[in-house]
C-alpha cells in the first residue's frame, strides 16, 4: 500500500472551536418624562382645583403610559420616518451576485413589506474586506453586508445580532447545517444568515475513466489507484502530457489551502495546535502526488484551467469552479462525486461560505434583520436558487436544507449538498480576497511554507515546528487560542 496518510484517533474529529469576544448587543436606557414646569402656576380658585387636579393626574398617567410603550416597542428601529410612515431604504453591499440574480429575491421582500426599500449595491472583490471593515466603522454604514464565514473574529465587534423576534439560534439549528451553528451563534446570539453553501467535491473526466474502465473513487487510495492509471507520459521525453489529478503543490492546484486542511481534518488533527506525527504524514501524502507517483507537475496550467482542456483527469473544486469549466469547454464530459475519504473512518467534508449581516451602525437594524429573517426562509432561498439557475446553470447549493434538498436534482451540485452535513471549516479557506495582514492569508502562508519545505525535501521537524508555532500565535492575536506561554528565566 502506498504512503497512505494516517486514520483518526477518536471516532469524531474535533472542531476548531474557540470563544470569541462577542459584543453585548447595546440596550437603550430605559425611557424617563419629566413633565416641564410652568415658570407661574396659574391662580385657580379651590373649588375648581378639586376638579382639574384629578383629570390633570389622569391625563399625565395616561401620557407616561403611551409614551413608555411607544419606547418600549420603538426600539433603535423606531426612527422618524418610520414614525411619519415613510419608505425606509436600506443599504445592501452585496459581492459576486450581480443584481439580476439577486433581484427577485429583493422584488418579493419589498412585496411583502412596502415600507422597507434594498438599494443593492454590488461590491467589487478588491480590497473589499478592508474596505468593509471600514465602512462598518464609518457614520455612513451599511445596513445589510456580505462577509465570509471566517471573517467573524474580525468583524464581530461592527455587526449588530439578531434581536428578539427576527432569526434565533434555535431557528439557525433547525433549518441549516451543524458547520453554520459552530460559526455564525457565539452563546445564543446570531450573528448572521448564509443565503447559499459552498464545499469541495471530486470533479471527473467521463471520457477519460470509461476508456481505462474506471468507476468513481471513494477514497484516497482510490483517487491515487486511478491517477496512477490515468495519467500519460511522452515515451521520449519523459514529460507528463495528461495528469492523472492536480495535486501535490501550492502553485498551480486551485483551492490547495482547502484540500490539505481537509485531509488534515480527516487525519484527526487539530487545526488550532497542528502538531503530531500525523501532519508530517498527511502533508507528506500530499506531495507525494508530486514528487513520488508524478501524477501532477508545476508546468501544467491551473488545475481549473487545466481540466477544462482535458490536461488533467481529476480536480478537486468548489460549485462555483463549475460555470467556469462550462464556459472554457461547453463539450467536455464530466461529472462531480464527493471528496475521497480515509477507509473505515467518520466522514469528514469541507465547507467555507458567505453570509449576510447586520452592521452595529445600522440606523434600522430591525428592518435590516427582518430582511434578514426573510432571505432566512425556504421562499427566499428558492426564489435565489432559481433565480442563479437562469444565470449560469450551476448555482451554489442554498443553505436551507428545505430548499437543498429540491436542489439535489441537479447533478452536478447534489455531491456538495449531500457533504455538508458533516462538513467542518477553518481559518485557512482560500478565495476569500483577505488581506495580506488577516487571518486566512496569514495561516495559509505558514502552510504554504511548510508543504514547500516538505516537497524540497528540507527539515520537516523544523518546518512542522514553525507552522504550529505560527499558527498558535496568529490565532492567539484574534483570542481563538490562549496566548503561547513565554518561559521566564530564574
Amino acid at each position: 500500500m502506498d504512503n497512505q496518510f494516517p486514520l483518526p484517533g477518536p471516532s469524531n474529529v474535533p472542531e476548531p472551536s474557540a470563544p470569541l469576544a462577542m459584543p453585548e448587543e447595546a440596550t437603550p436606557p430605559p425611557p424617563s418624562y419629566e413633565p416641564p414646569a410652568s415658570e407661574k402656576a396659574p391662580v385657580v380658585k379651590p373649588s375648581i382645583l378639586k376638579l382639574i387636579l384629578p383629570i390633570l393626574g389622569g391625563i399625565i398617567v395616561i401620557a407616561l403610559i403611551v409614551f413608555g410603550i411607544s419606547k418600549l416597542f420603538g426600539g433603535k428601529s423606531s426612527t422618524k420616518s418610520a414614525q411619519k410612515g415613510e419608505t425606509i431604504t436600506l443599504t445592501y453591499y452585496g459581492l459576486w451576485e450581480p443584481s439580476s440574480v439577486m433581484k427577485p429575491v429583493i422584488d418579493e421582500f419589498e412585496k411583502e413589506n412596502p415600507g422597507i426599500k434594498i438599494s443593492y449595491q454590488l461590491q467589487s472583490p478588491q480590497d473589499y474586506q478592508d474596505r468593509a471593515l471600514t465602512a462598518l466603522e464609518g457614520q455612513n454604514s451599511p445596513d445589510i453586508i456580505r462577509l465570509h464565514s471566517t471573517w467573524l473574529p474580525l468583524f464581530a465587534k461592527s455587526l449588530f445580532p439578531a434581536p428578539a423576534n427576527t432569526v434565533s439560534s434555535t431557528e439557525i439549528s433547525t433549518n441549516f447545517y451543524p458547520i453554520v451553528s459552530k460559526t455564525l451563534i457565539a452563546g445564543t446570539q446570531v450573528y448572521g444568515v448564509p443565503m447559499t453553501m459552498e464545499g469541495l467535491a471530486l470533479y471527473m473526466n467521463n471520457a477519460m475513466f470509461q476508456q481505462k474502465s474506471l468507476t468513481a473513487p471513494k477514497t484516497w487510495e482510490d483517487v491515487l489507484s486511478a491517477a496512477k492509471e490515468l495519467k500519460e507520459v511522452d515515451p521520449l521525453t519523459g514529460k507528463l502530457t495528461r495528469a492523472g489529478i492536480a495535486l501535490g503543490n501550492t502553485t498551480n492546484v486551485d483551492q490547495w489551502p482547502d484540500i490539505v486542511s481537509l485531509m488534515l481534518l480527516q487525519a484527526g488533527i487539530k487545526l488550532s495546535d497542528p502538531t503530531g506525527p500525523e501532519v508530517s504524514a498527511t502533508l507528506n501524502y500530499y506531495t507525494d502526488f508530486v514528487n513520488k507517483h508524478r501524477v501532477w507537475d508545476d508546468t501544467l496550467p491551473p488545475s481549473t484551467v487545466a481540466f477544462a482542456n482535458e490536461k488533467v483527469a481529476m480536480i478537486i473544486a468548489p460549485t462555483w469552479r463549475a460555470p467556469e469549466i462550462k464556459e472554457i469547454n461547453p463539450s467536455l464530459s464530466w461529472q462531480t462525486v464527493p471528496v475521497p475519504q480515509l477507509p473505515d473512518s467518520d466522514t469528514v467534508n469541507w465547507s467555507s461560505y458567505w453570509f449576510e449581516a447586520v452592521g452595529k451602525n445600522s440606523k434600522h437594524p430591525q428592518e435590516a434583520w427582518k430582511f434578514l429573517s426573510f432571505l432566512a426562509s425556504a421562499k427566499a432561498q428558492q426564489i435565489l436558487y432559481d433565480s442563479a439557475t437562469t444565470e449560469r446553470e450551476f448555482p451554489q447549493p442554498p443553505a436551507n436544507k428545505a430548499v437543498a434538498t429540491i436542489a439535489q436534482k441537479n447533478t452536478v451540485i447534489s455531491p456538495f449538498i449531500t457533504s455538508f452535513d458533516t462538513a467542518s471549516t477553518f481559518y485557512t479557506a482560500s478565495s476569500t480576497r483577505d488581506s495580506k495582514t488577516a487571518l486566512n492569508s496569514r495561516l495559509i502562508k505558514y502552510l504554504e511554507d511548510a508543504i514547500n519545505s516538505i516537497a524540497g525535501n528540507q527539515d520537516v521537524t523544523q518546518a512542522l515546528e514553525t507552522l504550529n508555532n505560527g499558527f498558535v500565535q496568529v490565532l492567539s492575536q484574534y483570542g481563538l487560542v490562549s496566548a503561547p506561554t513565554v518561559p521566564t528565566t530564574p
